[in-house]
């Protein structure tokens, strides 16, 4: 039987965990089938990034998510596209889905200092310091 869960990554008190399918015999950092995401508690708000095609292949062939897991897959929406995969709906509609939601809050930043203007700046600094460096 396989499990979706997570492996803990990260030095000691800085853990960041991938998002792993694995065998459920398996040692929690042990063998792996397939990794399909990562998950870092560390961030402010969470960062955690699932694989939506490969979620929902392994859920659709048996795979069970551990409890973490889950709240992540239900979180991100896997959770109600599974149960939409499994009603007839074709995989690749529900994957582009998700990716036209993940894309439809994302702002482009544009930089608020002209490039030029970037470059010249530390010229300037540096200029001023040979000033101050004569005087003396």
């Amino acid at each position: 039987m396989l499990r979706i869960r997570l492996s803990r990554m990260g030095a000691k008190k800085q853990p960041s965990y991938r998002i792993v399918v694995t065998d459920v015999e398996a040692k929690r950092d042990g063998r792996i089938v397939e990794r399909i995401g990562h998950y870092n508690p560390r961030t402010e708000p969470l960062e955690y990034r699932i694989n939506e095609d490969r979620a929902l292949y392994w859920l659709s062939v048996g795979a069970q998510p551990s409890d973490p897991v889950r709240r992540l897959l239900v979180k991100q929406g896997t959770i109600d596209r599974l149960s939409r995969l499994r009603s007839g709906e074709a995989r690749e509609d529900l994957v582009a889905e998700f990716l036209g939601e993940a894309h439809e809050g994302l702002v482009e930043v544009t930089p608020s200092i002209e490039p030029s203007i970037a470059l010249e700046e530390p010229e300037v600094a540096v200029e001023a310091a040979l000033i101050v460096d004569e005087e003396e």
